[in-house]
C-alpha cells in the first residue's frame, strides 16, 4: 500500500521549538515588526544559523500569520 502523505516523526524538544517560532513570527507580525532571522534569534535566544532547517517552517507560518491579521 503506497501512501502519498509524508509524515516526519519529530522529537518533544522539536515540537515545542516549533511551538516559540510560531509565537515569536505571531507576536512579531502582530506588532509590525519584520520578521528576519536575525530577529528570531534574537527572540528565541538561538544562533540565526541554527534556524536555517527551519526556513520552510519559518515561511508558512509567517504566511499563516499575516493572513489571520488580515482577516482581523
Amino acid at each position: 500500500m503506497l501512501n502519498d502523505e509524508y509524515y516526519e516523526e519529530i522529537t518533544s524538544n522539536e515540537a515545542d521549538f516549533i511551538i516559540d517560532l510560531y509565537e515569536a513570527i505571531d507576536a512579531l507580525v502582530h506588532f509590525n515588526i519584520p520578521v528576519t532571522l536575525v530577529r528570531l534569534a534574537h527572540e528565541l535566544g538561538i544562533k540565526a544559523e541554527e534556524l536555517s532547517d527551519y526556513l520552510p517552517t519559518i515561511l508558512l507560518i509567517l504566511n499563516k500569520a499575516e493572513q489571520e491579521r488580515e482577516i482581523q
